[in-house]
């Protein structure tokens, strides 16, 4: 069958018109990769903005001891169990058994306290927050901070608005004291003793009545 040059050339047009109107709804699909790529390089420059805000960094760590420990010696339990003694028997013509009992049991956990040494642990200031071993509080929930001494030990307290723990304790080594209190001192404001009622009771009870020799 003879083909006529009308017939090659109207043919040659439709494929010209095809093949543009192909490029042209392609163009939008290489537009869309070449914007989808765009926004993920975007997207991963965002996360490593914020992944460098996040980071927590470690300011200051060092290992301590889990408490404040201190052994003591055979006059110290003597002239403590005399005065459990004497307190027990004031309390026994007054009918306080149960305070009876319950100073006998603080005496034995001191005993406990006192004669099994602690576990050490690692102690952090980060810009998060503090680290007590594995225990995370956040800058956030601490309001205030002292240094105090707590048997042979330098100890650092951070007050909580935490209803437990209300106080959160780090033993520390005393040649490390200036370099805590430089960063902690730029978060939370610094007291210069301890606040509590607890601690001026023991305080006063220990200088009048010390059942050691201070060293």
């Amino acid at each position: 069958m003879p083909i006529n040059r009308q017939t090659l050339s109207s043919t040659k047009k439709e494929n010209n018109v095809l093949q543009s109107r192909l490029y042209q709804n392609q163009t939008p699909i290489y537009a869309k990769i070449i914007l989808m790529t765009n926004v993920k390089k975007d997207g991963n420059r965002i996360d490593e903005k914020l992944q460098d805000v996040n980071e927590e960094k470690i300011l200051f760590e060092w290992d301590a001891p889990e408490r404040s420990f201190q052994r003591k010696d055979r006059d110290f339990w003597i002239t403590a169990i005399a005065i459990l003694i004497l307190v027990s028997i004031i309390l026994f013509f007054v009918n306080e058994f149960p305070l009876i009992l319950a100073l006998i049991a603080v005496m034995f956990l001191y005993y406990a306290l006192s004669t099994v040494p602690p576990g050490m642990i690692k102690n952090k200031l980060t810009n998060r927050g503090i680290y007590f071993g594995d225990l995370r509080y956040e800058w956030g929930l601490l309001t205030r901070f002292w240094f105090k001494k707590s048997l042979s030990s330098q100890i650092i307290c951070f007050e909580t608005q935490l209803r437990f723990p209300r106080q959160v304790t780090l033993v520390i080594d005393e040649k490390d004291e200036e370099k805590i209190k430089e960063i902690v001192v730029k978060i939370i404001p610094m007291l210069d003793e301890s606040p509590t009622l607890v601690d001026k009771i023991t305080k006063w009870f220990t200088d009048r009545l010390p059942l050691e020799d201070k060293v």
